[in-house]
């Protein structure tokens, strides 16, 4: 069931999104706390490593992928993302990493059309490939896409960080994006952009020939790039959330 707000019930800054889904269950939500942008650096090589291999990745690996010299360092960075909920651990065991949420998709078939892609992870450099080969679908009623140019250019895709943190958007939300050129946008909204395989929220400005993503959270760095860098792509702008209880 999803169930649409009513207009401007939640606004923190004016490029805020709505939370447009909920579950209908009376569970109270479970937030994790957000992460650094280096934490969200070890949570991703995680991740990407377990879908790779199928198994977790050992502290020695950890620390060569974040360059990090002492596996007491890795220890330590491992036990903040198991205090702030993001994975679990089996003490004395090399490989005992566990995620604790594998972002499934919890609303099942949806009730109404259209049909949007869920977007898998895409490199920048190949966003014209972004709805090839969707990681799944997801029906969203027409509703929720009252605010849209143009229904069929929207999707769906996960934060891929909490650099919105501070404005409500968590990483692994699922996120309403209508694709639009960069220079359609206007200054000051929320877009969502790839930064090479990361799909990131971010606030949006165009200034001095120069595009300019700023995050909302602290610890995280703004991205200034050219409009034909390709480690970066702007998808478009965001519509809202998905969020379940």
């Amino acid at each position: 069931m999803l169930i649409a707000p009513k207009e401007d019930a939640w606004s923190p800054l004016p490029f805020s999104p709505h939370i447009i889904g909920f579950s209908p269950s009376s569970t109270p939500l479970m937030s994790k706390d957000p992460l650094t942008q280096r934490q969200n650096r070890a949570y991703d090589f995680i991740e990407d490593y377990l879908d790779r291999n199928n198994r977790p990745p050992t502290l020695q690996e950890i620390g060569d992928a974040l360059d990090i010299a002492s596996t007491n360092g890795v220890y330590k960075l491992l036990r903040k993302l198991e205090k702030k909920g993001w994975i679990e651990r089996e003490k004395h065991k090399a490989r005992s990493i566990q995620l604790t949420d594998q972002e499934q998709d919890p609303f099942g078939v949806g009730g109404g059309p259209p049909n949007l892609p869920i977007v898998s992870r895409t490199h920048s450099e190949q966003s014209e490939q972004l709805r090839d080969n969707p990681a799944d679908t997801l029906s969203v009623d027409y509703k929720l896409l009252r605010n849209a140019r143009d229904p069929e250019d929207c999707l769906l895709g996960r934060a891929g960080d909490d650099g919105m943190n501070e404005v409500g958007i968590q990483k692994g939300d699922l996120l309403l994006i209508e694709e639009m050129n960069w220079d359609d946008l206007a200054n000051g909204i929320l877009v969502a952009a790839l930064l090479q395989d990361q799909l990131l929220p971010r606030e949006y400005e165009f200034a001095n020939r120069k595009i300019h993503l700023r995050p909302a959270a602290p610890h995280y760095a703004e991205e200034t790039f050219s409009p034909t860098d390709s480690d970066y792509h702007v998808i478009g702008r965001v519509l809202g959330l998905i969020r379940t209880l």
